[in-house]
């Protein structure tokens, strides 16, 4: 939280007219600090109601069998990422061992997947990071690289490289193809 003091005296030898137009600007700079301190604390609170309580255990704490699902407005499943065993290894870092990362899609079916061996998710931001071989496949791709970073929140993500990919097309039916 941040905590500004703000004041404002008064000078006989300048005119009252002046000392008021004085006393009015900083009675707006004042609440304009006010709004902005407010604007932040909302934000704080905020993403701090997007925190897990992961953060809140003591370093070193394990836990086994973990999942975190994440959710649409209307409830419809997003992702879920399973660990076998998570450890918190310094405030709100959390490294995941045999991890798997599922994303569906709007109907609740499973859209790509992936697995790898260790990540690193970092709760405050809600990033989840591996940096070793990485394979994601789904109904129609198949992409591979040499780690990835995924943004729970936002469920955008991307392979770092060198990376590969590989696209099917669907084929035509014959209902499709235009005369």
């Amino acid at each position: 939280m941040m905590s500004v003091l703000l004041t404002a005296c008064t000078d006989d030898k300048k005119p009252k007219d002046l000392q008021t137009k004085e006393l009015q600007e900083s009675e707006k700079i004042k609440q304009s600090v006010k709004d902005l301190a407010a604007s932040s604390e909302q934000k704080d609170a905020k993403k701090k109601s997007n925190i897990a309580l992961l953060g809140q255990l003591h370093n070193d704490t394990i836990l086994r069998q973990v999942r975190l699902p994440r959710y649409d407005e209307n409830f419809n499943p997003l992702s879920l990422l399973h660990a076998e065993r998570m450890e918190v290894i310094g405030g709100e870092t959390i490294e995941a061992r045999d991890v798997s990362l599922e994303l569906y899609d709007q109907d609740g079916s499973v859209q790509a997947r992936t697995k790898v061996r260790r990540a690193i998710y970092h709760e405050n931001d809600a990033i989840l990071k591996a940096e070793e071989a990485i394979y994601i496949s789904g109904e129609d791709f198949k992409a591979s690289g040499t780690g990835m970073v995924y943004d729970i929140n936002t469920g955008q993500g991307f392979i770092t490289g060198p990376a590969s990919s590989l696209f099917y097309l669907k084929a035509l039916k014959a209902s499709d193809t235009k005369p």
